[in-house]
């Protein structure tokens, strides 16, 4: 009997048991409702995927990827979610998890367990070939997932993210894959800012199976109000605030006509469906970001008044927290996209009250550069907090409740 047809089987009981339920407890969170064997990577293609990024960084086994549909929630309601799931072939017990939270990205076929994804391939052959099991959430409204992304939504994020976590506890018992509870955390962009939802999450309410070790974001907003939105104004991120707006009205229940400008209240709802790219939204807005919106949106977007998004903005800024784990935050020193004073007014919060954050420089990069600098760095750092906890050395963490597919091309991420 092959691989994939043992792995269909252990979950055939699994799906029959979760298939049909209109809401969702914390019991039957991060339920596996499928498993898809998206076959083996080896190690000669993984070193080719690791090859352009910084650092000369070495790729040492093969991996088998999985594509996991599991439950989460969505506004107290059961929704499927999927993502990719990275094994290490020829490991008996993998060194760890790192959970890694892509950037921005609006078209569901590009979501890491697709097979254009944009994020997933770099991920395996860094941590999945250096012997880390390593999960990647394509987040609500990408991958499988057919309601609208809740872009920059904390808790959508979070929960997703966390539900996928239980998830693979789960799928990992059933392939009798070998169990390291060691947790660690990578997020870019967007990305950084649901490392931080998450990280807050689990240092509140410790998942079982899990033991956080360390936590790493890299360009991360977290005071959207204060910072991140005033930011992207000066930067004219006519983009960002676009999927970010039309988000926030769907989370909402806010009308589009009441934020946007008329022809973009009529075009964007459908462009920003999941199903187009970047390539075809872009033509359609202007060259000036304060053009998107209504007059009466415009003084909520200067802060010239309050209103439903600057509260909304708050409720999901993360800047006013102390985290226990380690979390490092990782800037490019050029980036127009995401100031480095959102990641430093967080560690200058939590830093005098015994917070566990360190700001990390990436040198004189723009965004999206980071992203290929960061991960020869965060290795190194996951595969420190490894050796440490198998000498038995010291150690900051939070607490635990339990202990080659189709050639891809390497595509632009987005922030």
């Amino acid at each position: 009997m092959s691989h994939r047809s043992v792995i269909v089987m252990a979950f055939l009981c699994i799906t029959s048991a979760a298939a049909a339920q209109p809401s969702v407890g914390r019991a039957d969170r991060g339920s596996v409702l499928r498993v898809d064997s998206l076959g083996e990577v080896d190690r000669g293609a993984l070193a080719a995927f690791a090859a352009p990024l910084d650092g000369s960084i070495r790729v040492h086994g093969a991996v088998r990827m999985y594509r996991l549909v599991y439950r989460t929630v969505l506004h107290g309601r059961a929704v499927d979610a999927s993502g990719l799931l990275v094994v290490p072939a020829d490991r008996v017990r993998p060194r760890g998890v790192v959970l890694f939270l892509h950037g921005t990205n609006v078209t569901r076929a590009l979501a890491p367990s697709q097979p254009d994804r944009v994020d997933g391939n770099e991920e395996a052959a860094v941590f999945g070939g250096n012997g880390y099991l390593v999960v990647l959430p394509d987040y609500l409204g990408l991958g499988e997932s057919t309601v609208p992304q809740p872009y920059m939504i904390a808790a959508a994020q979070r929960d997703v993210s966390i539900d996928m976590l239980r998830a693979v506890r789960t799928v990992a018992g059933a392939m009798h894959t070998g169990w390291d509870p060691s947790l660690l955390l990578l997020g870019f962009s967007q990305g950084g800012h649901s490392v931080a939802a998450v990280q807050r999450e689990l240092e509140r309410r410790p998942l079982a199976g899990y033991r956080l070790r360390g936590a790493v974001a890299v360009a991360g907003a977290f005071a959207l109000r204060r910072v991140s939105l005033p930011y992207t104004l000066d930067n004219n991120g006519v983009g960002y605030l676009a999927i970010s707006v039309m988000a926030y009205c769907r989370y909402y229940g806010r009308p589009v006509s009441d934020a946007f400008a008329p022809a973009l209240a009529q075009a964007l709802p459908t462009l920003l469906d999941g199903n187009h790219g970047m390539d075809e939204i872009a033509p359609v807005l202007p060259e000036d970001v304060r053009a998107l919106f209504t007059p009466a949106f415009l003084r909520q977007v200067d802060g010239r008044e309050a209103g439903w998004f600057t509260r909304a903005l708050d409720e999901n800024s993360l800047d006013a927290w102390v985290p226990r784990a380690p979390l490092r935050f990782y800037n490019g020193e050029a980036d127009t996209d995401v100031s480095r004073a959102d990641a430093k007014r967080l560690h200058d919060f939590a830093k005098p009250r015994g917070g566990a954050v360190s700001l990390h420089s990436l040198g004189r990069v723009a965004h999206q550069e980071s992203s290929g600098r960061m991960y020869a760095p965060v290795l190194a750092w996951f595969d420190s907090l490894s050796a440490a906890r198998r000498a038995g050395g010291p150690r900051r963490a939070a607490g635990s409740a339990g202990s080659r597919p189709p050639a891809h091309h390497l595509r632009r991420r987005h922030g």
